[in-house]
């Protein structure tokens, strides 16, 4: 029987590779002539579909990959804005390198918390341009991918806009519902399945007192039965002690340092007050740019890859 059903597997794939070109033709990417000119390179060269399509400069990369991830079950675009589909590298290069480094820091955490109930983390910075917030979207929709059911919560009440990346404009968020004037379920956003994004809000002149303990902790424990994962992202640490204090009610973090700018005594003194404030190291995110001098936050428009490093000692 095991055999079989593999055997169904590869057949139903084999399916799905073929129908590549129709999805090209539907998308108005390529027409009939070209997927017959395709074809007719395939054969001739013995190249898969993909790269015959790129020999012949009928298609990018990127628009490959796009497709590839929709057949197989990594599609690009979020259910609720598109537009997100094109900022975050992701979703719009599921096999590229940074992709993949993504999914392997997502199994290591799996792994991390397979013994818990629930998975918390704080995902944390020491400085601006790190790329925390797009890391911190970046594996919520990979922890989705994986089947668990995850809330994204912009929990930067300084000068939160992770709702730009998703082609939003100023939704109401986090500080409404803390400030009990929404609830949760009132302005989390579907992104897509198993994926809410919670923005946010409109930027109170309070922000540590609004998340103050056990504001955070208690929000997230009144919704445990709703979702399986938590990931927030925060104001930079160095300059305001909002991240200590959610990580304190999460109870793990995430580091994000980028090369060639974070300080390395920065890091250190951010790992100690995570340590001081009784949160679990989870490890550190070293963002990589090729150029160094770019200053662009932005992160999808950089070939950026991800190292995952265990907490030592």
């Amino acid at each position: 029987m095991k055999a079989d059903h593999r055997s169904f597997e590869l057949s139903a794939a084999k399916q799905k590779v073929a129908r590549l070109g129709d999805l090209f033709l539907e998308q108005g990417l390529l027409d009939a002539q070209q997927i017959e000119q395709i074809g007719q390179t395939q054969r001739e060269r013995k190249m898969r579909f993909g790269d015959a399509a790129l020999y012949l400069g009928f298609l990018t990369q990127s628009q490959i990959d796009a497709a590839l991830g929709e057949q197989f079950g990594h599609s690009y675009q979020l259910q609720y804005s598109g537009i997100a589909g094109e900022k975050l590298t992701f979703l719009r290069q599921p096999f590229s390198r940074e992709s993949e480094e993504i999914r392997r820091l997502r199994s290591e955490l799996l792994l991390k918390f397979a013994n818990q109930d629930q998975i918390r983390i704080a995902v944390v910075s020491a400085g601006t341009g790190d790329g925390k917030s797009y890391m911190a979207a970046s594996l919520a929709v990979a922890v989705a991918q994986a089947g668990r059911r995850t809330l994204l919560i912009d929990a930067d009440l300084r000068q939160g806009d992770l709702h730009h990346l998703f082609g939003f404009e100023n939704p109401d968020g986090l500080s409404s519902v803390l400030a009990q004037r929404r609830t949760l379920d009132e302005v989390a956003l579907p992104l897509m399945p198993n994926l809410h994004f919670l923005p946010a809000g409109p930027l109170p002149p309070n922000p540590l007192e609004l998340i103050r303990l056990p504001e955070i902790r208690r929000l997230l424990e009144s919704h445990t039965e709703r979702f399986d994962a938590f990931i927030l992202d925060t104001f930079p640490a160095s300059l305001a002690s909002d991240a200590q204090m959610i990580a304190h009610q999460t109870g793990h973090a995430l580091l994000i340092a980028r090369k060639d700018q974070t300080e390395i005594d920065d890091l250190r003194t951010l790992r100690e007050s995570m340590q001081i404030a009784g949160v679990e190291v989870l490890g550190t995110v070293f963002n990589h740019a090729p150029h160094a001098d770019q200053k662009s936050t932005l992160l999808s428009r950089l070939r950026s890859f991800f190292r995952f490093g265990r907490r030592r000692g």
